[in-house]
C-alpha cells in the first residue's frame, strides 16, 4: 500500500528540491554571464586604451619620417641646382617664397620656396623657375615646391622656419659652384635653414632639422631633437 501510495503521491521535498537546484542553477549561469560581460567591457577598453596609444605614436613616426623626407627635397634641390650652375655657366638659387612665421603648433603648415636659374654668371637680372624656358614658353612645373596645404608638396605638420637674413631671400650658386651670397648673409661661415616638426611643438619637444650651406657650396644635414 505503501509502495502504491509513494507512486501516486510522488515526495512533495523532492519535488522542491529541484525546483530549488533549477532555480539555483539558472541564478548561477545569469550571474557567469554577467562577469563575463563585464570582462568583455574590461577588455575593450583596455584595447581601446592601447589602439589609441598605438596610433598616437604611429602618428609621431609618420610626422618625424615626413620632416626629413622635406629635408632631404631641399637638400637634393640644393645639390641640383649647384650642379645645374656649373654645366650651365650660368647662376642658379633657391628662392624662398614663403615661411611659418608664427611657428604656432595648432597652425596649418607653412614653407615654400623657388628653383631658379639667373640670366647671367654673376649678377643675374632675371631668374627662370624650372625647368629651363624654351621657344617662349613658360614653365614651371618642375621648380616650384609648397608644403602649404593643397600645395605640389603638402606635408602635414611641417613647416620652413624663417631664414634670417638673406638677400633677396636666395641662396645663390655660381657656376663654380661656390655660393654667391654677401658676406652678411653668412652665421659662422654657414647659410642654415630649418624644416620644423610641429607635430612634436604641439607636444612640447623641438624636433627639427637643420640645413647647412657652407661658402663652398657644401649641403650639411642635421637633425635635432629635444
Amino acid at each position: 500500500m505503501s509502495a502504491q501510495v509513494g507512486k501516486e503521491f510522488p515526495d512533495r521535498n523532492a519535488e522542491s528540491r529541484t525546483k530549488r537546484h533549477n532555480c539555483c542553477g539558472t541564478f548561477l549561469a545569469v550571474q557567469r554571464q554577467g562577469h563575463t560581460l563585464l570582462e568583455l567591457a574590461i577588455a575593450l577598453a583596455v584595447v581601446a586604451i592601447l589602439a589609441g596609444i598605438g596610433i598616437g605614436v604611429f602618428q609621431d613616426r609618420v610626422t618625424t619620417y615626413r620632416m626629413f623626407s622635406v629635408a632631404r627635397m631641399l637638400q637634393s634641390d640644393l645639390v641640383t641646382l649647384r650642379a645645374l650652375a656649373i654645366d650651365t655657366n650660368r647662376e642658379t638659387r633657391v628662392h624662398f617664397v614663403e615661411a611659418d612665421l608664427a611657428m604656432d603648433a595648432e597652425d596649418a603648415q607653412h614653407g615654400a620656396w623657388d628653383l631658379q636659374v639667373g640670366n647671367r654668371a654673376s649678377n643675374s637680372t632675371q631668374w627662370d623657375t624650372l625647368p629651363i624656358d624654351e621657344d617662349g614658353v613658360v614653365d614651371v612645373s618642375e621648380g616650384e615646391r609648397s608644403l602649404e596645404t593643397g600645395g605640389h608638396n603638402e606635408a602635414k605638420w611641417i613647416s620652413l622656419a624663417t631664414w634670417g637674413t638673406l638677400e633677396d631671400d636666395a641662396i645663390v650658386f655660381t657656376p663654380r659652384g661656390w655660393l654667391g651670397n654677401p658676406a652678411t648673409d653668412y652665421v659662422d661661415g654657414m647659410i642654415s635653414v630649418q624644416v620644423v616638426n610641429k607635430r612634436a611643438l604641439l607636444n612640447g619637444q623641438d624636433e627639427h632639422v637643420a640645413l647647412s650651406v657652407a661658402r663652398t657650396g657644401m649641403v650639411r644635414m642635421q637633425a635635432v631633437a629635444q
